[in-house]
Formats: C-alpha cells, sequence, structure tokens
C-alpha cells in the first residue's frame, strides 16, 4: 500500500469513534427537528445549542453528512436558501430504512 493512502487509513481509524458518535447526534437532531428536514446549517445550529459540539463549526456536520448519504441512512429531500450565505443548500431526513 503506498504510503499516503495507509497514511489516510491511519488517520479515519483514529478517528471513526469520533465520527460514529457524530453520526449518532445528527440522527437524533433530524429525528428531533423539523419534519420536513434540516440544512446542515440548522443542525450545527442546533447540536452547538444542545452544547454537544464546541463550536458552529460546519466540518462538525457536513462530512458525516456526506458519507451517510453514501452508505443510504439519510437522502437530500429538497433545497432552500441560507440565512447566512443567502445561497441554496440541501435540506436533509433521514432515509427510509
Amino acid at each position: 500500500m503506498k504510503i499516503e493512502l495507509r497514511n489516510r487509513k491511519e488517520a479515519y481509524e483514529s478517528i471513526k469513534p469520533k465520527c460514529d458518535k457524530r453520526k449518532e447526534i445528527i440522527l437524533g437532531v433530524l429525528a428531533a427537528g423539523n419534519p420536513d428536514g434540516m440544512t446542515a446549517e440548522e443542525i450545527v445550529q442546533q447540536l452547538y445549542a444542545e452544547k454537544k459540539i464546541p463550536e458552529p463549526d460546519m466540518n462538525y456536520v457536513r462530512p458525516r453528512l456526506t458519507e451517510m448519504k453514501k452508505s443510504g441512512t439519510v437522502k437530500v429531500v429538497d433545497r432552500k436558501v441560507s440565512n447566512r450565505t443567502q445561497r441554496h443548500t440541501s435540506v436533509w431526513k433521514i432515509a427510509k430504512l
């Protein structure tokens, strides 16, 4: 295995427990949140308000949403304009399993 691939794999394995925990809390927010879905920004705001993340940084949520979309756990159901950026952003919901 190439060195950079091995490094990437080792780094991912070291943070995987945190990723799994973050996925759980994101799913909890989506389950308890707006039944029409939530944007990543709204999820971050809720997690920060609940003191589940130390700062309202989108990097706490976006990578996990991408992973969960690939696994079929969540899906994009709509789009809406972000209050912060004034650009369209995806609306996420838990996928029907």
